[in-house]
């Protein structure tokens, strides 16, 4: 049996290596990434949204340059498997972006999901869940993995 597919979005690549609000959950995520209880995966330009996150934090002094370098070999190391851009998708979350008033990156998380049948896509950016919440079942907020994890790994206790 295959691993449970979960698509994230950079907000959640980020709280794997910085202390943030619900970097716990995240850090659960990625946990179970690691040890193949679940397989991540994310478009390639995520790498570039996490690279500018945190050249933010370096620039407001919570991150040296060479932590900035060692988050980044983490998560290279940590074996997310990173989607290139295709342009068909692209052209779906164009659509999508459009009909559900998102913006195209986001949009495009969330066609990358269905394109690959993912189980969930987990973010923790609000605004995108709130303009969402009635239309977009797949997409989850962080908070949720503890508890859907127990579904995903078929947990019992």
């Amino acid at each position: 049996m295959s691993s449970p597919l979960i698509v994230v979005d950079t907000n959640i690549l980020v709280k794997w290596f910085i202390p943030e609000k619900y970097s716990k959950e995240a850090s659960m995520l990625r946990d179970d990434h690691i040890y193949g209880r679940v397989k991540v995966i994310a478009p390639i330009y995520a790498l570039l949204e996490f690279g500018n996150a945190l050249r933010k934090y370096f620039l407001y002094g919570y991150l040296s340059r060479d932590k900035v370098i060692e988050a980044y070999e983490l998560l290279i190391n940590a074996e997310v498997c990173f989607k290139e851009v295709d342009y068909s998708l692209v052209q779906e979350a164009i659509k999508y972006s459009v009909d559900e008033h998102v913006t195209v990156y986001d949009a495009y998380y969330i066609v990358l999901a269905k394109k690959h049948n993912a189980t969930f896509m987990y973010t923790a950016d609000e605004k995108l869940l709130n303009k969402l919440s009635n239309v977009e079942h797949l997409v989850r907020h962080i908070k949720e993995y503890p508890k859907d994890r127990i579904t995903l790994l078929n947990i019992t206790s």
